[in-house]
């Protein structure tokens, strides 16, 4: 116990910002590597296929969202228990979640992968495809679903492998898939001239590499726990805590894929297809300008909880203070660029086309225009969720995707056309970002009064309020 004390108490007394650094730069580094995946299909198929091809991939997405919203599901439920046996001494019921996770993991991937290749054609027209955007569409997400078991896999194994703290080669088997992919890619797309099929060959096969480089880990026996075939048999109450703690992660991605959706068929609506591969190619330079501050918040939960935990609250609420900063000056180095120089990032995608280059400038200019307001909102909902209130992380979560993204999606667009489109983006990063701020403020000042009791009563405990939203 005292060893285990003497690994965790730096997080309640090394500097703030050092730890942030420390504790994110993996996550950072495996969201951008996962991220890769979509940027460089959409950066060949643009430069080869056109605009139509940057569209395709741009419908296809939502799917692609749903089968990551599953892995989550499974992925983080399952992990966390994981550590939590670990943490108990219990390696039997470690290895039974893992176990009981993989027959989930592989059934639902198949079941999904098998649903995606039979309705290919209505979950694209549902994402927002038109009848000339269609057939390519279809020809890329008909040879993605393929890679859909490993896909899932991978990414179940990657939360085992960290629930057993080894970070680092969970965030390696995301860089093998994501370089494996650009190489192949180049040799699909340019060398072999196969197109669209190219690029979705080329993110199948990356995935079962990626899937290999997980499963080593365990075939070497690298890792401190073992799959065994008794583990594969569901246990009910593992099974429901399970989903019971991946049911948050999974909503908020779900309830995006449900976005992603809606902003296609908005923008064919008001906009044609071109509008749909101006946003494409908006969500793919957004995983670069965008998803490091999700890195950053995920990376400051433990140094969050960790001193939650030790009723140091007023260094809580200095680490909640310099994650919002750092996110903020991130993001105003991203609205920077974007509202000076955005011409060259999207010639990344194509420089052919005009008409495409002046939607996407405009269409980026309005969509970033609120995103420092979006620092506050992200780490509002991750702090919630270390501090062991995660309903009020996921209704803060939620409320950027149905308070203040949909009422402006179905009343500006008939105004303003695709600006209307595109102003629901900044609206949201705006109304997120009061809010969370508010629910911190609120927060902070309970803080502040426990802080205050537990410097003048020799209270053994001091129990938090109740999580409510």
């Amino acid at each position: 116990m005292a060893q285990s004390q003497d690994r965790t108490h730096f997080m309640g007394t090394d500097s703030i910002p050092r730890l942030m650094i420390r504790f994110s730069l993996p996550a950072i580094g495996g969201m951008l590597a996962n991220a890769l995946y979509n940027i460089v299909d959409r950066i060949f198929v643009g430069r080869t296929v056109g605009p139509a091809g940057i569209g395709a991939i741009s419908v296809a997405f939502p799917f692609m969202l749903l089968v990551i919203a599953y892995g989550l599901l499974i992925g983080v439920g399952a992990g966390a228990l994981v550590s939590i046996s670990l943490g108990e001494k219990r390696r039997a019921r470690a290895e039974k979640t893992m176990g009981n996770a993989l027959l989930f993991l592989a059934g639902g991937s198949i079941v999904i992968a098998a649903a995606g290749g039979m309705l290919s054609t209505p979950v694209l027209e549902l994402s927002g495809a038109s009848p000339t955007m269609l057939p390519l569409s279809k020809e890329y997400l008909d040879i993605i679903v393929w890679g859909i078991p490993f896909s899932t896999l991978a990414f179940g194994l990657n939360y085992f492998i960290r629930a057993e703290g080894n970070p680092r080669y969970a965030m390696y088997t995301l860089f093998v898939g994501a370089f494996a992919n650009i190489v192949l890619d180049a040799v699909f797309i340019l060398k072999l001239g196969m197109g669209i099929r190219g690029a979705a060959l080329a993110t199948v096969a990356s995935q079962l590499l990626s899937l290999g480089w997980a499963a080593a880990y365990y075939l070497r026996r690298r890792g401190v726990l073992r799959f065994r075939r008794k583990n594969l048999r569901p246990d009910r109450v593992i099974v429901g805590r399970m989903l019971a703690i991946g049911t948050a992660p999974f909503l908020t991605e779900f309830s995006f894929t449900f976005i992603m959706a809606l902003f296609n068929r908005f923008l064919r609506t008001y906009g044609g297809d071109l509008a749909i591969s101006a946003m494409g190619i908006f969500f793919s330079l957004d995983s670069l300008l965008f998803l490091p501050v999700l890195g950053l918040a995920e990376g400051v939960q433990p140094l969050i909880g960790y001193n939650y935990g030790a009723k140091d609250y007023g260094r809580v609420i200095a680490a909640v203070r310099s994650a919002i900063l750092l996110g903020l000056a991130f993001f105003a180095g991203s609205f920077l660029l974007i509202m000076s120089v955005p011409e060259p990032l999207i010639r990344i995608f194509n420089d052919t086309d005009p008409e495409l280059l002046a939607l996407s400038v405009r269409g980026m200019r309005i969509g970033y225009s609120g995103v420092m307001f979006a620092s506050v909102s992200i780490i509002a909902s991750h702090t919630f969720q270390a501090i062991g209130k995660p309903k009020k992380g996921l209704f803060l979560t939620l409320s950027r995707h149905f308070l203040f993204i949909l009422p402006p999606l179905y009343f500006l667009p008939p105004l303003l056309g695709t600006d209307g489109v595109w102003m629901a983006l900044p609206l949201s990063d705006l109304g997120g970002g009061l809010l969370g701020a508010w629910f911190l403020k609120r927060e902070f000042a309970v803080m502040r009064r426990n802080q205050r009791i537990d410097g003048m009563l020799p209270l053994p405990e001091c129990t938090p309020p109740p999580d409510s939203v």
